[in-house]
C-alpha cells in the first residue's frame, strides 16, 4: 500500500465515527451536562398539573324507529322526523346546560392546596369542605380565600373569621355553606388551603372549553364525549350530571308541548260539549213539540252528504286555528326557546321541518350570544338565520292558509249543492234534519278531540329521555404530561448543551483538539492517535499489556510499516515544536513497540539540553553523544542496553554549551550511518 492509498483509507469513514471520536474525549462534560438536564426536567415534570381525560358514550334515539311513542309524539316533536347530530351536539355543549350543571355540583367553588413544586385541585372525597352558595340561581363571584381547617375544635378559619363546621359564611356580599367532608383525614398537616370562586358563567365556559362531543361515525347517532380535566373524579361527575340535565331538559320540553296540546283540546272540548248539550235540548224540545221521529229517505240522503261535508268543514277550522296560534308564537314568541305551538291538527312536513330549523337556529343565536355577546359579528349573523326561517314560515303558513281555504271554500260550495235535497223536504222534517246535523256535527268534533286527548296523554306519560347512556363516565390517564417524553427531551438537550459547549471551546480554543484539524491543514497522513494518560510511569506498553494506549502504540507501528519503514529504511526522528509536546513518552513506548516483534532497536537520546530517556530508561547519562562528537568516547562507550530486551540507548551525555554546532559536524553523520 503506497502513501496516497494509505492517506485515502484514513480520510474515507463514515460519518457517525467522525462524531464519535470527535466528542468521545469530552465524556465527561455529556455526563455533566445531560444530568442536569435530566435534573432539570424531573423538576418540570413535578411541576406539571397532570391532565386525565374522561370519557362517555350516548345513543341518540330516533323517533322513527322508536316503537313505544305513537303518532301523536312524532306529530309534538319540535326536532322534526330525525335527530340532528349536529344539533344535539350544539345543545350539549350550550352554556345554558353548563351552567345547571356547575349549579348542581357546585363547581362554581374549588378547593386547592398550593404546594412548594405545584398546586393541586381538590375534590370531593379528597377536599375537607365543600363551599355551596346559599343563591345559585343569582352566584356571580370571583374571588380567592385561604382557609385552615382546626378538626380539634371543629372549625375553619377563612378571612379572618372563625367558622363552626356545616355552617354558613358570608364572603363577598354572598351565603356559603361550609359542607365538610367529615370521611376526610383529620391527621393531614403542612397543607396550605384556598378556596377559588367562579362566575356560574366563567365555570361553566371553562368545562365546555375541555369537553369534546364528536359521532362515532358519520351515518351514526352515537356520541362520544370526552373532558380533559386535573381530577378523574370530577370528570366523571361533570359528565354523568351533563347526560342526566340532557335528558331531563329533553323531556321537559316534551312534556311541555304535550300539556299545552292537552289545554288546547280541554278549551275545544268545554266549547264543544257546551254546543252539544245545546243542541241536543233543541231536538228535544222539537221532538216532543212535533212529534217528529222518522225523516224519509231524501233527508237521509241529504243528511249523510251534508254531514261528511260539515266535518271536513269543522276540521279545517281547527287546522287554521291551530296556525293562528303559531302564526302567534313567530310573532311574538314565548319566553322558553324551543317550546312550540301544538302540531297536533297540521301534517304539513315542510312546516315541521322549518320548525325544526327555527329550533336549532334560535338554540345556535342563544348559544353565541351567550359567550360572545349581543353585538358580535357572529351572534348578529346567528339572529339574521333566525329571521330569515321564521320568513320563511310564515311564507309557508300563508300557502298552507290558501290551501285550507281553498278547501272550506270546495265544500261550502258542496254543501250549497245539496241544499235543494231540503226543498223537497216538509218544511217540519227540513227543521228537525238542520237539528239533527248540528247535533251529528257537534258529536263527531267530540269524539275526535277525545280521541286526540287520550293519544296525547298516552305521549305525555310514555315520554322517555332522548339520550341513553351506553357507556358510563370512566377516567384515564394522565395523557399529559409523558413523563418519558420529558426525560427523552432532558436528554437531547442535555446532548445538544455539551455539544454545543464543545464547539464554542473548539471556535474560541486556540489549540488542536480533533484530527480533523490537522487533516484539513496539511497532506501529509496521520499514523495515529494517542490518548492523554495521567500514568507516573511513562512505559505504558509491554509484552502482553492490552490497554487503549498501548493498542495506539501498535496501530501507530502498524502503520509506519505501510509507509515503507523496512530493513533499509530503518531511521525514524520523533520531534516536537516545544518541549513537554511527549517527544520522550512516543519515542521510549514505539521503540518498545518495535522490540516486541523482534527487532533491536537504539535509541538516541538527541534533546542534548534537556535528555531525559536515560533517567527514565535507568541507564548512565554519561558517556554519551556529546562526548563521542567531542571525540572523548567511542561509539561502542555511548551504546547502552536497557532493561527492556532488544533495547538499548545512546544517552545524551553532558550538556554542551554549544549542542547545535555538535550535531553539524562530520563526525555525527558517520554516527548514525554507523
Amino acid at each position: 500500500m503506497d502513501e496516497d492509498q494509505f492517506f485515502k483509507e484514513k480520510t474515507d469513514s463514515n460519518i457517525f465515527k467522525q462524531v464519535i471520536y470527535k466528542y468521545l474525549p469530552f465524556w465527561p462534560l455529556f455526563v455533566i451536562t445531560v444530568s442536569i438536564s435530566m435534573f432539570v426536567a424531573f423538576v418540570d415534570l413535578r411541576s406539571q398539573v397532570p391532565i386525565y381525560v374522561a370519557s362517555a358514550q350516548g345513543l341518540l334515539k330516533d323517533p322513527q324507529r322508536n316503537g313505544g311513542d305513537s303518532k301523536v309524539l312524532d306529530a309534538l316533536n319540535i326536532f322534526g322526523e330525525k335527530k340532528i347530530v349536529d344539533n344535539e351536539i350544539v345543545v350539549l355543549r350550550s352554556p345554558d346546560l353548563m351552567k345547571e350543571v356547575v349549579k348542581q355540583l357546585d363547581l362554581y367553588s374549588s378547593v386547592y392546596n398550593k404546594g412548594n413544586v405545584r398546586t393541586e385541585e381538590l375534590y370531593g372525597s379528597n377536599s375537607p369542605v365543600k363551599f355551596v352558595a346559599l343563591d345559585k340561581d343569582n352566584f356571580n363571584f370571583y374571588g380567592t380565600y385561604f382557609f385552615e381547617v382546626d378538626w380539634k375544635k371543629n372549625v375553619v378559619h377563612i378571612d379572618d373569621k372563625i367558622v363552626p363546621f356545616d355552617s354558613t359564611v358570608v364572603l363577598g356580599k354572598n351565603v356559603f355553606r361550609l359542607a365538610m367532608n367529615h370521611d376526610y383525614n383529620p391527621n393531614v398537616t403542612g397543607k396550605n388551603y384556598y378556596v377559588q370562586f367562579t362566575s356560574l358563567e366563567g365555570a361553566a365556559g371553562s368545562i365546555v372549553g375541555g369537553l369534546k362531543i364528536s359521532p362515532y361515525s358519520y351515518s351514526s347517532t352515537i356520541l362520544n364525549l370526552s373532558l380533559e380535566t386535573t381530577v378523574p373524579e370530577k370528570g366523571k361527575d361533570i359528565l354523568n350530571k351533563l347526560l342526566e340535565v340532557y335528558n331531563v331538559d329533553g323531556v321537559q320540553d316534551k312534556n311541555e308541548i304535550a300539556e299545552k296540546t292537552l289545554n288546547f283540546i280541554d278549551d275545544r272540548l268545554e266549547i264543544v260539549e257546551a254546543q252539544l248539550d245545546s243542541v241536543e235540548r233543541n231536538i228535544s224540545k222539537f221532538q216532543s213539540k212535533n212529534s217528529a221521529v222518522d225523516l224519509g229517505t231524501q233527508a237521509t240522503a241529504y243528511f249523510t252528504k251534508v254531514t261528511d261535508l260539515d266535518k271536513q268543514n269543522s276540521i279545517v277550522d281547527l287546522q287554521l286555528e291551530s296556525l293562528n296560534d303559531i302564526s302567534n308564537y313567530i310573532e311574538s314568541k314565548g319566553k322558553k326557546p324551543g317550546t312550540v305551538p301544538s302540531l297536533l291538527l297540521l301534517t304539513d312536513p315542510t312546516l315541521a321541518g322549518l320548525l325544526d330549523k327555527l329550533y336549532t337556529a334560535e338554540t345556535q343565536a342563544e348559544a353565541l350570544q351567550s359567550v360572545t355577546g349581543e353585538s358580535n359579528d357572529a351572534t348578529i349573523l346567528a339572529n339574521q338565520e333566525v329571521e330569515k326561517i321564521k320568513k320563511d314560515i310564515r311564507e309557508n303558513m300563508s300557502n298552507i292558509k290558501q290551501n285550507l281555504m281553498a278547501v272550506k271554500n270546495q265544500v261550502n260550495s258542496q254543501m250549497a249543492a245539496n241544499d235543494y235535497l231540503l226543498q223537497k223536504v216538509p218544511e217540519q222534517q227540513r227543521v228537525f234534519l238542520d237539528i239533527s246535523r248540528q247535533q251529528v256535527i257537534k258529536n263527531n268534533i267530540y269524539t275526535y278531540l277525545l280521541q286526540q286527548k287520550e293519544e296525547t296523554a298516552i305521549s305525555y306519560a310514555s315520554t322517555t329521555p332522548d339520550l341513553k347512556v351506553i357507556e358510563s363516565p370512566t377516567a384515564y390517564g394522565p395523557v399529559r404530561p409523558i413523563g418519558k417524553n420529558f426525560y427523552l427531551a432532558g436528554f437531547v438537550i442535555g446532548l445538544l448543551t455539551g455539544a454545543f459547549l464543545v464547539l464554542l471551546k473548539e471556535i474560541f480554543s486556540r489549540k488542536v483538539l480533533f484530527r480533523s484539524e490537522v487533516e484539513s491543514k496539511i497532506d501529509i497522513p496521520i499514523l495515529g492517535e494517542l490518548v492523554q494518560v495521567n500514568a507516573k510511569d511513562p512505559i505504558v506498553i509491554m509484552e502482553g499489556k492490552r490497554t487503549v494506549i498501548a493498542e495506539q502504540f501498535r496501530s501507530i507501528r502498524t502503520n509506519l510499516a505501510f509507509m515503507g519503514l523496512n530493513e533499509k529504511r530503518n531511521t525514524l526522528m520523533i520531534t516536537s515544536s516545544v518541549s513537554g509536546e511527549g517527544k520522550s513518552f512516543v519515542a521510549i513506548n514505539l521503540a518498545i513497540s518495535f522490540t516486541l516483534t523482534g527487532k533491536k532497536v537504539a535509541l538516541m537520546e538527541m534533546d542534548l539540553r534537556k535528555p531525559k530517556l536515560s533517567k527514565i530508561l535507568k541507564v548512565k547519562k554519561t558517556p554519551g553523544i556529546s562526548s563521542h562528537l567531542a571525540g572523548k568516547a567511542s561509539i561502542d562507550d555511548i551504546i547502552k542496553e536497557t532493561e527492556i530486551p532488544g533495547l538499548y540507548v545512546i544517552s545524551a551525555g553532558p550538556i554542551p554549551p554549544n549542542p547545535t554546532e555538535l550535531i553539524q559536524r562530520e563526525e555525527f553523520a558517520s554516527l548514525m550511518e554507523e
